[in-house]
């Protein structure tokens, strides 16, 4: 620090224009605290505040870094009182395990921060609920006092060796704390609250009210906005769920001083500080505090009462200084105006001119410090220094409440990369610890934006100095500089001048006006809820039984639940407020206590609910849940586009005891709600900002944005003194607590809680929102979000009505101001643009105050940043506005377009009231018609119109009585009126239908009318029901003139038609007319009459039943005689055909029939005609019958080649058949179906592995096979014939299993499995370590006792020694002779390893899951995969040279020890055996070990000549180059046998040559794989072939010699002669013309490495010995049953899947009936088993004719296993795949002239793969060997099943 200024220019110390500031710095103590280590009590001069850190500087212009004013250790003693010493207690030093402390940010850190321009900091971040103002560049906890200058912290001593306490548990334990409450309407008042505070309205919802919480809040806001807070108690039964994991929640926390937060302590330790510093600058560093009395006297309020009397010189004019001693408490003082006077004169005054004189010149002048509105701020920056880092000149300027220049705010927290999902808006509520910078700060001071009107201009890029007071550079010996801004002054250009340097440092008066105005919180611990949990009942317990409250303790209840047992104290909420309120106010005990607010519930989760956390959970969609709060369809927040931590995402806070929270207003004035989840009661109070103004004016005057900081409180008592009304309330565990908008509130904590906090906003937040944006915006704050894009939102996403009517004013205001604004814009001339596309809010935020413009901007090339329109002029330095743009979002059309849109939707219910009125003063009986307009006009308004609840009922009752009038002029339609001439029905036709006659008569007619009288509507229904009754009277007069009237019977006929016609006139009258009804009975008897004389007495013409009960009907209405002749025979028929219909009837009901039943009632016989319907029925019930049976004797005897039924088709007809019928025939048939069904249940269980155990299953499954086919085979059994065809695929695979006695049909595997499980343990891979265990058994072969001969034999070439058992199986040393391991020697298993997966994939399902023979298989494969895996890798790591030690002799015959006893060829390939390889490795090492005498030395000789012999023959063998070999490559790639001549051959599918690595085409060279896509094909070309002297398996090669030697057509070169007698000269051989495939290739050159030039010899792998053993056949097999059993070590064919069904008895042969089956076995079986199908299925294939002759071939000798020393891979390359071709498959080739066609590509099918993969020996060994297709096996899908126990 000595070299460097706090601004990063070099230093002027020791010059005379700066005095020096590397004296020592001390920290300012606390007032009444200990100033010096003699126990000197502080001055009230000194400045309270929380220690610093390192050496801090006062106040810098515009930036107001947290500062301490440093006071000389001897200033401080002379500031001496008599006032004991204050105590001090700190929560945080009780020590707790799991609280952890917070590294404070670097000084890198903290320099990045202040460089941040405002520009990246675009809204305000979300503010402290407790401590905003901790981002102010907090003074340093380390300044240069001493320690004994500190306070004694008395918890620190007390616990100072205790060791840490330990919470009960790492997770929180929920009953150790409150989780619910007593209803507040519960509890009885006992006392009242202090300083006599009235509660808030509380609210209980009921249980219908609490469902929707928008509705409510807007019912009770009247009553809550006057109180500006409100608590709701939600209703019995509803308890948020907590789901907070209190194991992880981890959280940090402030700290709080009590007596620091309020605002006239801290108002008064500021101006004590101005004081002393301005004293001390002015070379009075010892002023000391004046007293009276002996009592030090409080400068801070004689000043503020001298300034409320009008100030100094008032005072004095009007002699008030014994008043005002008065005032200050002092009485009987002699001459105490004189000192009260005097110490006003020497100590304040002379500070108080000093300020007078610098703000009038600031006034007069714009001077670069002048204070704008209240707030200290520049107009330009301070010359930086060259080296100085400055800001740009296109950033915006710092408001004191950006994150560059105010503790206010924190940087987002997407640039630490934290909350991405949430949007980064953060309210002032948000602590900001990155912003504290400790000690002075290298970086240029942050200017405040301006609001005069002077441009910004550019920082000064010159290093030179100038005086801020004369702007002059000159005299820089007499320039001082500011410790707090580095600004330079002249010394005698100040007021008063200095004529010398200032010992101490020096503020100037615009740093030393703003002390004070960085107060903010410290960091505390970071905690988990246990540990929080444990500190606070520690401290709690501490705390109050040192202070127990002053009361008896037998005035409270001990089930009191206000109060609380707190160690041995009771302490009521009362005690808790009271000492809370002490403990702020006094300056004798200052408490520290933590406080965790603000955790973000993105990071940490929300304590509630959420869809994302718990769907399942009723309350994450719970109304109530603050997760949902913000975004109800009734809160205006939901319209913001992203979400908002801690505004519309919840925030949690936990609190401790005395936490607290100081007064603020939500961000925008919104309103808030808080939720308590558990924990200790809080207690809340609200009031407003004028109380604090009037309270503690110089706190608002140094920070005018005091109140958005939350860093202050006011006892409540002076509030109320202001004459502010303060309410308050308590807030228990689940409570909710509702703040209003612009309403101030503050609080605290009684202990250990859990609260959660959102915002919301209802429409009539709108006006109070605005209203903050504009003092947002007086005052530099960042807004949160966007106000006019708020309400363009709304307009954009909610069309209602109601919307429109609360956002109109609002939305005229925004669109009048903004009009109004463009107009001054174009008064202006700058041009203006139109962009339609939203931008980010940093591109639309005025750089001056702030406020986001979103509707318009102006903007300027220079700089990115935009300035509104009344900024304009400050937002570039350039003169003129050509410059400059007007930048739009909408065009003005657009602008007042949606206004209208939303004044035309908003006056939509005053147009249908207007209509209303007008239309029931048009008439006074108004048609009903527009009546019904009206009304369904309103019905589609949504809106509530309470005009509209009268019409609806108006409206409803009309139509009632238009409905009744219609029944009147409307007849109902009958179903008979269709058949009949149109008039009024007959007398019976009403009889039977009521609903055809009319209903009501001459009374309910004329009481229609009259109650239409009295409804006042007009419709057309009224006249027609009045012509109505005129003609129903006449009418009923025409009738009872016929009824009265005589007739004689000549007149009969006339008088029937007269009645006829008035009938006729009756019909169309829907009135009831008795006087009708009686004319029509005339009517209806007289023509039923003439009806029986036409029926009854013509016996001919049959009468339906139907018709005689008609017209007995029709008699009995007409009132004919019952004795009447004709009625007499009509009701004897009616008996008649009842009695059968009822029979038959009867019959029909019954729930089963036969069909003899059925044809016995069908052969009876009437004589009347019954009802159509239910013959019908009889008849088709017997052809149903009938139908059944003859489909059930159908399947019981199927036809040769019929399709057999499913079982579910049998069973369906049989449930259809016996639902109503009895039938013998479908009875047998459902019999056999039961049992097949029962079968197919049981195949199915045992194909998914379901089926019960059951030692002998498939014995069990071949006895299900044969009575199957004796008794089932008339029925489709798919499952069954699944599970048969897997068992033959089972009994073929086990014949294929190596160890598989074709003669005794056994599987002989135990011994294998016994010498596998012995010989491949895995803890037996290391050799013996006795020297004796030499012989290839596991016995040692040790020395005989003295005089016994010992059988034992050595061998010659390792000297190994065997037992004379062991050497006389095979004659020769098993180690050495590779003729054990070859194959050459026969063993009984002779078969290959790699061959065994192959077939224990082959196994069908059915084996996998219940043959023992599998498991067995299993087991050795993996047992013996493991151990290939082991030797595998010892050959790897012995291949290379440098391993081949003899020290590992042991462990290889270790090795062949194992693999002598399996017998069996192990290794991962078919022509690989790791034994053979083994022993070529024990000759090397046997070899390496070096001759044990001169006999073997002798030996190696001879062996070493015979090898230079062999490599002499190799240089002399042939060369040959082919005609192939000259050709350049086809279009394709190939360099064919074609040699390119067949264009169709083109892009022909290939194979490439594993040797050459040439492509062919497969056609061309007779591949059988000629599909070209199988890429694991192993092939060797056919040049390849004749250079290795074997024969090409595929086809016969024939060599034409070059076209010079003019050979004959039936001449070739004899290549096999040329390779035999290794000579270069053409050997001519002549054949007959080919008559099988055959290839030509023309030879080109033939040489041999003798006649070629020596050049170095190339580097070619050296050939591997090939494993050729003998053809495995098993001992017991029959040459004459078997004649292809002998198998060259090639996997099984696949099996015929050929059921072998059994002898089936022959089929019956009666054609009409089935015979019954006899139970299923599987119902008695438990004795002898049945006897199995007979015959054996074939052998196994034979193999390859490369395996069988490998019988054959000679020895090799053992100099080539001696010789094999390159590197050997586990996993050799491959060979080529199963080379035995059979001719057969190339019956479609056709040879024209010697060229050959080859076919088409065929498709290969597709292997499923098994569901567990192979381990990668075993997958290896699956690869290597041959394979029954000519495709490879996918192996890395094929997998083996795990041994299954029991």
């Amino acid at each position: 620090m000595s070299g460097i200024s706090p601004r990063g220019s070099p230093s002027r110390r020791g010059t005379p224009s700066r005095r020096g500031k590397s004296s020592p710095r001390v920290a300012t103590p606390i007032p009444s605290q200990a100033a010096d280590a003699k126990g000197h009590l502080g001055s009230p001069l000194v400045p309270h505040d929380s220690p610093s850190t390192t050496t801090p500087t006062p106040s810098r212009r515009g930036k107001s870094p947290r500062i301490t004013t440093p006071i000389s250790a001897k200033g401080a003693q002379s500031l001496q009182s008599n006032k004991p010493t204050s105590s001090f207690y700190s929560c945080i030093s009780i020590p707790v395990q799991g609280a952890v402390p917070i590294n404070p940010p670097s000084d890198t850190e903290s320099q990045k921060e202040d460089h941040r321009s405002a520009g990246e900091s675009s809204r305000a971040p979300r503010k402290s609920k407790t401590d905003a103002l901790m981002a102010l560049k907090t003074r340093s906890r380390s300044q240069s006092v001493g320690e004994d200058d500190k306070p004694d912290d008395v918890l620190a001593e007390k616990y100072r060796n205790v060791p840490a306490i330990i919470p009960r548990s790492p997770v929180l334990d929920l009953s150790t704390i409150k989780t619910t409450s007593p209803r507040p309407d519960s509890l009885p008042r006992k006392e009242q609250r202090p300083f006599g505070l009235p509660d808030c309205p509380i609210f209980y919802p009921t249980a219908e009210e609490f469902k929707d919480p928008m509705a409510y809040i807007r019912t009770i806001s009247q009553v809550a906005n006057n109180h500006g807070i409100c608590k709701v108690v939600p209703p019995v039964g509803w308890k948020m769920p907590f789901v907070t994991d209190t194991a992880n929640f981890r959280f940090k926390t402030r700290l709080q001083r009590l007596n620091s937060v309020e605002a006239s302590s801290r108002a008064k330790i500021n101006f004590l500080e101005q004081l002393y510093v301005w004293h001390q600058q002015q070379g009075n560093p010892r002023v000391s505090v004046p007293t009276i009395n002996n009592k030090p006297l409080d400068l801070y309020l004689l000043r503020k009462e001298v300034r409320k009397l009008g100030g100094f010189y008032a005072v004095t004019k009007k002699k008030l200084w014994s008043d005002l001693g008065r005032i200050l408490g002092y009485h009987g003082i002699p001459g105490l105006s004189t000192q009260l006077k005097n110490s006003y004169t020497r100590v304040i005054l002379p500070f108080e001119e000093y300020e007078a004189k610098n703000a009038a010149k600031e006034a007069k002048q714009s001077s670069p410090k002048k204070p704008v509105n209240g707030v200290n701020g520049h107009d330009t920056q301070a010359p930086p220094p060259a080296s100085a880092s400055t800001k740009a000149t296109d950033d915006p300027p710092e408001s004191p409440l950006t994150s560059t220049s105010s503790p206010l705010s924190e940087p987002p927290e997407d640039a630490n990369g934290k909350s991405a999902n949430v949007r980064p808006r953060y309210s002032t509520r948000m602590w900001s610890n990155e912003q504290r910078t400790p000690g002075p700060s290298n970086v240029s001071p942050i200017l405040p934006p301006v609001f005069h009107d002077k441009k910004v201009t550019e920082a000064k890029t010159t290093t030179e100095q100038s005086c801020e007071i004369c702007h002059k550079k000159n005299r820089g010996e007499e320039m001082l500089l500011c410790d707090g801004c580095d600004c330079g002054f002249h010394m005698f250009c100040l007021d008063p001048p200095l004529d010398a340097i200032p010992k101490e440092q020096w503020f100037c008066y615009t740093c030393l006006a703003g002390t004070g105005g960085d107060y903010g919180f410290d960091e505390g611990d970071e905690h988990s809820l246990s540990s929080f949990q444990a500190r606070d009942a520690e401290f709690r317990r501490v705390w109050f039984e040192s202070h127990p409250p002053a009361r008896d303790p037998d005035e409270l209840e001990i089930d009191d639940p206000t109060s609380s047992r707190i160690g041995n104290v009771t302490v009521s909420e009362y005690d808790l407020e009271t000492e809370f309120w002490r403990l702020v106010n006094t300056q004798d005990e200052t408490v520290e206590v933590e406080y965790g607010a603000d955790v973000h519930s993105t990071t940490h989760g929300s304590a509630m609910p959420t869809m994302e956390t718990h769907p399942l959970n009723p309350y994450s969609k719970d109304p109530w849940n603050l997760n949902n709060i913000p975004i109800v369809s009734d809160s205006l927040l939901r319209f913001i586009k992203s979400d908002i931590s801690g505004m519309t995402v919840p925030w949690t806070y936990v609190g401790m005891t005395f936490s607290t929270f100081c007064w603020h207003n939500e961000d925008h004035y919104t309103y808030s709600i808080n939720f308590m989840h558990w924990g200790e009661t809080k207690t809340w109070y609200g009031k407003f900002e004028a109380a604090i103004k009037c309270e503690a004016p110089d706190l608002f005057q140094a920070q005018p944005d005091l109140l958005f900081q939350l860093v202050t409180l006011m006892n409540p008592k002076r509030v109320t003194d202001a004459g502010v009304r303060v309410y308050a309330c308590n807030q228990r565990a689940g409570e909710f607590v509702i703040t209003c908008p612009k309403s101030y509130h503050a609080g605290f904590n009684h202990g250990f809680n859990f609260n959660e906090a959102v915002n919301f906003a209802l429409p009539d937040w709108l006006d109070y929102g605005r209203e903050c944006v504009q003092r947002y915006r007086e005052h530099r704050k960042l807004p949160v979000f966007s106000h006019d894009e708020l309400l363009i939102t709304i307009t954009q996403q909610s069309q209602s009505i109601k919307t429109a009517e609360w956002l109109l004013d609002s939305l005229q205001e925004m669109t009048d101001r903004e009009l109004r604004d463009r107009q001054t814009v174009r008064d202006m001339g700058i041009p203006e643009f139109l962009e339609e596309e939203d931008r980010s809010e940093d591109q639309y935020q005025c750089i001056i105050c702030k406020a986001f413009c979103y509707l318009s901007q102006i903007t300027c090339p220079c700089k990115p940043a935009v300035a509104c329109v009344e900024h304009a002029r400050l937002l570039c330095d350039r003169s003129g506005n050509d410059h400059l743009t007007f930048r739009k979002r909408f065009s003005d059309d657009e602008l007042v377009d949606t206004l209208h849109q939303v004044s035309l939707r908003a006056a939509i219910p005053d147009a249908w009231r207007a209509k209303l009125s007008k239309l029931l003063l048009e008439s006074a009986r108004p048609a009903l018609r527009a009546l019904r307009a009206l009304y369904s006009e309103g019905e589609r308004i949504n809106y509530p119109l309470y005009e509209l609840n009268s019409l609806r009922k108006c409206v409803i009752r009309a139509n009632e009585w238009v409905d009744s009038a219609n029944s009147f002029l409307i007849r109902k339609q009958s179903r008979k009126r269709s058949r009949r001439s149109r008039g009024r029905p007959p007398l019976h036709e009403a009889t039977e239908d009521p609903g055809d006659r009319p209903d009501k008569g001459f009374d309910e007619l004329y009481a229609l009318l009259r109650e239409v009288e009295t409804l006042g509507f007009d419709c057309p229904e009224l006249t027609s029901l009045k012509s109505l009754a005129i003609t129903a009277e006449e009418t009923k007069k025409r009738c009872i003139a016929l009824l009265n009237s005589t007739h004689s019977a000549d007149e009969r006929e006339e008088y029937i038609e007269e009645c006829k016609r008035v009938l006729v006139d009756g019909s169309s009258l829907n009135v009831l007319i008795q006087e009708l009804l009686e004319v029509e009975k005339i009517v209806d008897r007289e023509q039923l009459m003439q009806e029986l004389d036409d029926k009854v007495d013509d016996n001919e013409l049959p009468i339906l039943l139907d018709e005689v009960r008609e017209l007995l009907a029709r008699a009995r209405t007409c009132n004919m005689p019952a004795d009447h002749p004709q009625l007499q025979q009509l009701e004897a028929r009616q008996r008649a055909g009842t009695s059968w219909e009822d029979r038959a009837r009867g019959l029909l009901a019954q729930p089963v029939k036969t069909i003899e039943e059925l044809e016995e009632f069908e052969n009876s016989e009437l004589d009347i005609l019954i009802d159509e319907n239910v013959h019908n029925r009889l008849l088709h019930a017997l052809a149903k019958a009938k139908d059944f049976e003859r489909n059930a004797l159908n399947w019981c005897n199927p036809a040769p080649g019929a399709v057999l039924p499913k079982l579910n088709e049998v069973m369906r007809l049989v449930v259809r058949a016996e639902k109503e019928f009895q039938i013998p025939a479908v009875q047998d048939i459902h019999k056999a179906a039961l049992v097949a069904q029962d079968l197919e249940t049981r195949c199915d269980q045992v194909l998914k592995n379901r089926y019960p155990g059951d030692d002998n299953l498939f014995e069990t499954m071949d006895q299900w096979k044969i009575y199957a086919g004796s008794y089932l085979r008339i029925f489709t059994l798919p499952t069954f014939e699944r599970l048969v065809s897997q068992l033959n695929a089972h009994h073929d695979w086990v014949k294929n299993l190596p160890w598989y006695c074709p003669e005794h049909e056994v599987v002989e595997a135990k011994a294998i499995l016994e010498d596998v499980l012995e010989h491949t343990r895995p803890e037996d891979d290391l050799p013996p370590t006795d020297e004796f265990f030499t012989c290839i058994c596991t016995t040692a072969v040790r020395p005989p006792p003295p005089g016994v001969q010992s059988d034992a034999v050595q061998c010659d070439h390792c000297y190994a020694r065997f037992h004379g058992d062991c050497a006389n199986n095979g004659g020769s040393c098993p180690f050495c002779d590779h003729h054990h391991w070859n194959g050459s020697i026969h063993k009984e298993r002779s078969y290959h390893f790699c061959f065994l997966p192959s077939i224990l994939l082959a196994a069908p399902e059915l084996s996998k899951n219940y043959s023992e023979e599998w498991k067995q298989l299993e087991t050795i494969v993996h047992r013996v995969d493991r151990l290939s895996n082991v030797v595998g890798q010892f050959l790897t790591y012995t291949s290379s040279t440098e391993n081949q030690r003899p020290e590992y002799l042991p462990q290889v015959r270790h090795y062949m020890r194992k693999l002598y006893k399996i017998q069996f060829a192990v290794a991962a390939t078919p022509d690989v055996s790791y034994g053979l390889d083994l022993a070529g490795l024990h000759r090397i090492l046997a070899h390496r070990k070096g001759p044990v005498n001169d006999r073997h030395a002798q030996k190696l000789a001879a062996r070493q000549r015979e090898k230079d012999l062999m490599a002499a023959r190799k240089r002399r063998k042939p060369r040959f180059t082919f005609g192939q070999d000259t050709d350049s490559n086809w279009k394709d790639g190939t360099r064919c046998i074609c040699r390119g001549r067949t264009p169709y051959l083109l892009h022909y599918p290939m194979v490439t040559c594993e040797v050459c690595d040439r492509k062919y085409h497969a056609g061309c060279v007779f591949f059988p794989d000629d599909s070209g896509k199988n890429k694991n094909a192993k092939f060797l070309c056919p040049l390849c072939h004749m250079r290795k002297n074997s024969t090409y398996p595929y086809a016969e090669i024939r060599v034409r010699p070059p076209a010079e030697f003019q050979k004959r057509a039936d001449q070739y070169v004899d290549v096999h002669q040329m390779m035999n007698k290794c000579t270069t000269d053409l050997i001519f051989k002549t054949l007959a013309p080919p008559v099988s495939k055959t290839l030509f290739v023309e030879i080109v050159k033939v040489t041999n490495l003798e006649n070629t030039p020596s050049r170095p010899p190339a580097q070619t792998p050296e050939r591997r010995a090939v494993f050729r053993p003998q053809p495995y056949r098993h001992p017991h097999a029959r040459s004459a049953d078997t004649p292809a059993a002998a198998v060259a070590h090639a996997p099984p064919p696949p099996p015929a899947n050929v059921p072998s069904v059994p002898t089936m008895p022959p089929p019956p042969t009666s054609a009409s009936s089935y015979p019954s089956i006899p139970p299923p076995p599987w119902s008695r079986w438990g004795g002898a088993n049945p006897s199995g199908s007979g015959g054996e299925s074939s052998r196994l294939q034979e193999g390859s004719p490369t395996s069988a002759t490998s019988a054959t071939s000679k020895k090799r000798k053992l100099d080539e296993l001696g010789a094999f020393q390159e590197p050997v891979p586990i996993y050799p390359k491959r060979r080529t795949a199963n080379e035995s071709a059979s001719t057969s498959e190339m019956n479609g080739t056709s040879y024209t002239n010697g060229a050959y066609t080859p076919p088409p590509p065929e498709p290969r099918p597709q292997n499923s793969d098994p569901p567990q993969r192979l381990s990668p020996s075993l997958a290896k060994i699956v690869i290597g060997g041959p394979q029954t297709s000519p495709r490879a096996h996918p192996f890395q899908n094929h997998t083996l099943m795990t041994p299954r126990s029991g």
